[in-house]
């Protein structure tokens, strides 16, 4: 389904917005494909029966979904099948998943797979108990069970982060309590999950904190011009911000450590992943003298973020302004505005200057189920942008 089909109580809670539609998020999410590849060592070695299911639990609009199946796949046995499963909200774009299922194709001949798509929230049961082989959740459990209130008008933005913050901290442990709990109970004894979160940055040496704070900046300075302007409501950004929660090491291990399976630690590695916009940038300019070429390829750049953070914060801010009495169509209008003041904003503000990029630290557990007594993998992987957490 696409987003611009929402009804406006999918503002309240539960969350049940995904990503920009109409492929606009495959378009825009290169670093998470980056980070999709960060994972896929964790992959290897890994061997399947005759019937397997592979199950991603969050694979929006199908780029780093369908690239991990095409690695599953190529991994079957002679004469075996593979049910893969695509889960997301039911307000996905699964129109442009479907259009990528026919890239995924097993190396061996005589294999057979079965493409089946549940819109289902992550946060519920979505398989069967003891029916999957293989589980991942790509850059997709960091996102909420339910939308955080909204910024009260007497509040400043930096006490309405500080609460929203300390609401995050409790609902996004619960959530990621729940999430395991349900995926020990559909992965079968001696299966796997694969998981990637983000995690906050360790450093700024090279300058990523201050450009991921330059874009978020940018953007909110374009909704501050259209509001002065009188084209936004005075509340415009009262509620845009997705519910998302950024994990760190000790607030993942404090839920692993709650659910009804104990995690050992296996592997630990981690990466660093800029949005390849901002290497793309450096090696266009150096490649000229001409200061204003080079302040094109800028402009360039600055496109592409506010592009990138727009696939994400877009479906909210329209929600959003949509609720407060602003028209579909003129949300759109003003939207692209929005876009492009951002952009103007994020060259001006020297945001050009800076990488976009996360950490994403690399796990490796093994889990023991409590109840059953049989272990389980868990293998983790975080880079530059996630982390990622692998369980058998």
């Amino acid at each position: 389904m696409k987003n611009n089909n929402l009804n406006l109580s999918d503002l309240r809670q539960p969350n049940t917005i995904a990503m920009a539609g109409a492929n606009n998020y495959n378009e825009n999410s290169g670093q998470q494909y980056l980070a999709m590849g960060a994972s896929l060592p964790l992959l290897e070695g890994l061997e399947f029966g005759l019937n397997a299911t592979f199950v991603d639990y969050g694979c929006s609009q199908g780029a780093a979904s369908v690239a991990v199946m095409q690695h599953l796949v190529a991994r079957l046995r002679p004469h075996s099948v593979a049910t893969l499963v695509f889960n997301d909200l039911p307000s996905n774009d699964f129109d442009s998943l479907i259009k990528l299922l026919p890239k995924i194709r097993p190396t061996e001949p005589t294999a057979k797979i079965y493409p089946c798509i549940i819109p289902s929230s992550f946060y519920n049961s979505v398989m069967p108990p003891d029916s999957v082989d293989l589980g991942f959740a790509l850059s997709s459990i960091h996102w909420m069970r339910q939308m955080p209130e909204p910024k009260l008008d007497t509040q400043s933005f930096e006490e309405y982060l500080r609460v929203r913050e300390i609401h995050n901290l409790a609902a996004a442990h619960k959530d990621l309590v729940e999430f395991l709990d349900l995926r020990g109970q559909e992965i079968k004894q001696g299966g796997k999950l694969i998981v990637a979160v983000p995690c906050p940055c360790v450093d700024d040496n090279d300058g990523r904190i201050t450009g991921n704070g330059k874009l978020r900046r940018a953007l909110f300075r374009g909704m501050e011009i259209l509001i002065s302007q009188g084209r936004l409501p005075t509340n415009a950004t009262a509620r845009i911000l997705p519910p998302t929660h950024v994990h760190t090491e000790q607030s993942f291990l404090a839920a692993l450590n709650e659910t009804k399976t104990a995690w050992k630690i296996e592997k630990v590695y981690s990466r660093v992943i800029p949005h390849q916009a901002y290497p793309a940038m450096l090696e266009a300019q150096n490649k000229t003298q001409d200061p204003e070429i080079k302040k094109i390829h800028g402009k360039e750049y600055a496109s592409k973020m506010v592009d990138f953070i727009s696939a994400v914060f877009k479906p909210f801010m329209q929600a959003w302004w949509i609720e407060q009495g602003l028209d579909r169509e003129i949300s759109e209008q003003v939207f692209l505005e929005c876009a492009e003041l951002a952009k103007i904003d994020f060259v001006n503000g020297g945001g050009v200057n800076y990488p976009v990029a996360q950490d994403y630290p690399h796990r490796a557990f093994d889990s023991y189920s409590l109840t059953e007594g049989y272990s389980q993998n868990f293998m983790v992987a975080t880079s530059g942008f996630e982390s990622s957490y692998c369980i058998a």
